[in-house]
């Protein structure tokens, strides 16, 4: 489990959904990288925002199950988690 850096959770959140949105794209290979992302940033989360890792494992299921998502959604998701948990580090 690594430390917990709501910079780095924002960092691979938002690099997977740059990848998600090449999948649609034409460029299925980064499927997989998209879905490692998230994994790296629910790994990052767990220690200290539990809830956040659980957003973000219920995330790549959805997109593993072939379900679509909404790219704003998560986005705007990721800016109050790191106005969160910014104040509190």
């Amino acid at each position: 489990m690594r430390p917990f850096c709501i910079e780095c959770v924002t960092k691979h959140v938002g690099q997977a959904l740059v990848l998600l949105m090449e999948t649609k794209k034409g460029y299925p290979h980064h499927f997989i990288y998209a879905v490692g992302h998230l994994a790296e940033a629910e790994d990052e989360s767990v220690e200290k925002a539990p809830d956040i890792a659980h957003v973000i494992r219920e995330l790549r299921i959805e997109i593993m199950n072939g379900n679509d998502i909404d790219f704003d959604d998560v986005a705007n998701n990721i800016m109050k988690w790191r106005s969160k948990y910014a104040e509190s580090t």
